[in-house]
Order: C-alpha cells, then structure tokens, then sequence
C-alpha cells in the first residue's frame, strides 16, 4: 500500500492492535529487569499501574491488582498506537520516517502521561527521583516503546 491510500478501518484496527501489542511486549522487555534489579518484582510493577486507578491499596491487592495493571498498560499501549495510525494514515509522511515520528511521538506521548494523565489518577503528579533514572526511563519510553509503534506501523501498511 502506497502512503496516502485508503486503508479500511478494520486493517487499521488491526495494524493500531498489533503495533500496541508489540511496543508493550518490547518496552516491557527492558523495563521488567531493569526493574527487577532496582528492587520492584514484575508483581510490584504492574502493581504500581494499577494504583493509578487504585491508589496505594494497590500494593495490598495482590495477583488481582497486578492483572488490573497489565490490562491498563496494555489499554494505554493500543490506545497510543491507535492514535499514531490514525495520525499516519492522515499524515503519511510520519511513517516515511519512522524513526524520528515516533521519537517525537514518544515525547508527546510521554508529556501526555506525565502531565495530564498521572495528575488525574490516585498517583498524582511527581518528580523523577533521579535524573539518571528519569533519562533511562525516558530513553526506553521513546525507543523501546513509541518507536516501534511507528516501526510496526510503517511495515503493516507497507509503506516505501
């Protein structure tokens, strides 16, 4: 398919399904050791997603909390990826250059989460607690994650 033709909804439902799908398993690639060597078991980790929706109890709740949190992730996951196809697909040019379209997705994306969606949830806003820590977060939130958003996109609508 050529950039700029029409795609049917359903093939973008499934191209935005896959992309969302595939970027959650890749980030999720990096951050569960590197979380696992800071201290926070995969457990922990997605339950601290859902606190967002829960707040501290979270961490009380066990397995169940934890399957909230991955069902959030994933949500998030295909929601952004939705939002870059339908993007691509209106502004073809993102997907002639994947790479920098999902790296400046990714600060977009990440501007989103961290300055509207974090303040609205039970999280609430806060600092990074380290700079090296805040950039290597980021750094894996860009290319572990909003890359091959634009990536998977790119190469399920085949676009040259």
């Amino acid at each position: 398919m050529r950039a700029g033709a029409e795609v049917r909804p359903l093939a973008s439902l499934r191209v935005a399904i896959l992309a969302g799908l595939g970027a959650a398993i890749v980030e999720m690639v990096f951050v569960l050791p590197i979380q696992q060597y800071l201290g926070a078991s995969p457990l922990v980790v997605f339950q601290s997603i859902a606190a967002g929706a829960l707040g501290r109890s979270a961490f009380s709740e066990g397995l169940p909390a934890a399957a909230l949190g991955v069902a959030v992730y994933l949500l998030i996951s295909l929601v952004s990826a939705g939002v870059f196809v339908g993007a691509s697909l209106r502004w073809p040019l993102l997907l002639r250059r994947p790479w920098l379209s999902g790296m400046l997705y990714g600060v977009a994306v990440y501007l989103v989460m961290t300055f509207v969606v974090l303040p609205l949830s039970a999280i609430g806003f806060r600092l990074p607690k380290s700079l090296p820590l805040w950039m290597l977060s980021f750094s894996i939130h860009l290319f572990a994650f909003a890359v091959p958003i634009a990536l998977v996109t790119r190469r399920l609508l085949r676009v040259r």
